[in-house]
């Protein structure tokens, strides 16, 4: 329809417009170890599986890792705990779902968006999501990120890789 092309215009304006407060006032809480984590999905990587190595590498509890996938449209009406859409999403930014609204309100040691493209409600989510470091691909918009690590999205091994080596360097994991 077309107003889906103008919610997500009216989406992107908010995004451009917070941005700056965003960067200006970035007031990031100082952690010791990481503990709780927050991942970005696309829909095209098996999650289990990542989710699975990273718990491994960081040497956390898979319940400490939240998940949050990000569909352009429900395929399966069973699987909505950790599924957003489109429909998730208001006008100018605003979030109506609830479990949407129950992940903002935590903080977060971590956050990783293994997303394959730029999109902007991952984006609005980043904007209003409390975490103390975030990680992503070299293609996304670095001013949203701490790091950035450059390999191609398939690379989940490398990406994994780079990113506990810049966290042993960064002291944030031992």
């Amino acid at each position: 329809m077309i107003f889906t092309g103008f919610k997500r215009k009216s989406n992107q304006i908010y995004f451009k417009k917070t941005l700056p407060g965003f960067l200006k006032n970035e007031h990031k809480s100082p952690f010791d170890e990481v503990k709780k984590v927050l991942v970005f999905f696309d829909d095209n990587i098996e999650k289990e599986l990542v989710v699975r190595e990273l718990a491994t590498l960081l040497k956390i509890s898979e319940s400490d890792i939240k998940v949050v996938v990000f569909q352009r449209k429900l395929r399966n009406e069973k699987e909505t705990d950790d599924i957003i859409t489109p429909k998730d999403f208001s006008w100018y930014g605003k979030i109506d779902s609830e479990k949407l609204k129950n992940i903002l309100t935590n903080n977060y040691d971590l956050l990783i968006n293994y997303s394959k493209v730029d999109n902007v409600y991952l984006n609005l989510l980043l904007l209003q999501c409390k975490a103390a470091f975030r990680v992503g691909f070299a293609h996304m918009d670095k001013r949203l990120y701490d790091l950035l690590i450059r390999c191609e999205p398939d690379e989940i091994d490398l990406f994994h890789e780079e990113l506990i080596k810049y966290l042993v360097i960064l002291k944030i994991v031992q």
